[in-house]
């Protein structure tokens, strides 16, 4: 009995030592418990459609498998092999670059521009900012059939307007030049309102006193932009670059949609290529090779462009 009663309280002390532990937790503590609770759907949802995905595509770049049947067949390198010795790869690779470089920085520029148009004080500069931002959750499908069918070379609206005006038709689908120049104009009309959204958020965080000062010594609007805004934006503009060809290295549905790679394979990139190894052709494991390259060259560049600025602030 006595046995029996010494068990009971040695348990009731374990419970106490428990119940005290629970109540020693700061407040502090449980608002970061109640966070991580809120945030784990988040987390869950990105490891199921991007994380494991990730992973998936990194394997199966060593492999050959068709994604129909069977196994992924473990072929080590042979398709990075592949793709190097290939020049049709390396030219992709290159178009990808510099079309989606053309798209960065011309949308980098006019976004600048816009983002200053839109530092201004007045009644109507919330519609304006909301208008700007429109685009960039619009359907791509929807608003690229409407540029396919203005790009129409029978009774497309562009060539109805050059006729009404005297002009020549043109056949844009033949001109690389014309191709390129719509699809730079597609990406900066989706991409220029959440870019010119963040150089507003930038422009408005520079102390107003440094431009009272500057015009208090006579400085002119374009010294004012050269010595005391592009400064002060130096981390914004390195986040919209930073982005920005993280963006344009992943560029295929405006390809896809406008151009299709025409004319004659003189638009098509390496995006656009995966796309049609991986779901076309059934080869997997190309498509994962072609995959994990570009994102290397993209991981590459995003960590010496922070060491070239952002470190080299600090």
């Amino acid at each position: 009995m006595f046995e029996g009663v010494q068990y009971k309280s040695h348990k009731s002390l374990q419970y106490a030592k428990t119940e005290k532990k629970r109540k020693v937790l700061t407040r502090s503590q449980r608002e970061a418990r109640r966070a991580y609770m809120i945030i784990l759907p988040y987390y869950i949802y990105i490891a199921l459609w991007s994380l494991i995905p990730l992973l998936i595509g990194f394997f199966l770049g060593f492999t050959e498998f068709n994604g129909l049947g069977g196994v992924p067949k473990w072929v080590g390198l042979a398709n990075f092999k592949t793709f190097f010795a290939t020049r049709e790869y390396l030219v992709l690779l290159w178009r990808q670059i510099w079309i989606g470089m053309l798209c960065l920085f011309t949308n980098t520029i006019f976004s600048f521009i816009l983002g200053l148009a839109l530092n201004v004080k007045s009644r109507i500069r919330g519609f304006f900012r909301t208008a700007v931002y429109v685009p960039s959750v619009a359907a791509v499908s929807t608003t690229t059939a409407v540029v396919v069918a203005l790009l129409n070379p029978v009774d497309g609206g562009l060539n109805k307007f050059l006729t009404l005006i005297g002009a020549k038709p043109v056949v844009w689908n033949y001109s690389q030049f014309w191709m390129v120049f719509w699809i730079v104009v597609y990406f900066v009309w989706r991409n220029i309102g959440p870019a010119a959204i963040i150089w507003l958020g930038g422009l408005q965080s520079i102390d107003p006193s440094l431009y009272e000062a500057a015009r208090v010594d006579g400085a002119k609007k374009w010294q004012e932009i050269r010595y005391i805004t592009i400064p002060g934006l130096k981390f914004i503009a390195a986040y919209i670059i930073l982005t920005g060809v993280i963006n344009v290295m992943q560029m295929f549905d405006v390809v896809m949609f406008i151009s299709r790679g025409n004319p004659y394979g003189k638009t098509d990139v390496l995006m656009y290529r995966i796309y049609r190894d991986g779901i076309q052709s059934f080869n997997m494991g190309m498509a994962g090779a072609e995959s994990i390259i570009l994102g290397m060259i993209t991981l590459v560049f995003a960590l010496l462009y922070y060491k070239l600025i952002v470190r080299g602030e600090n």
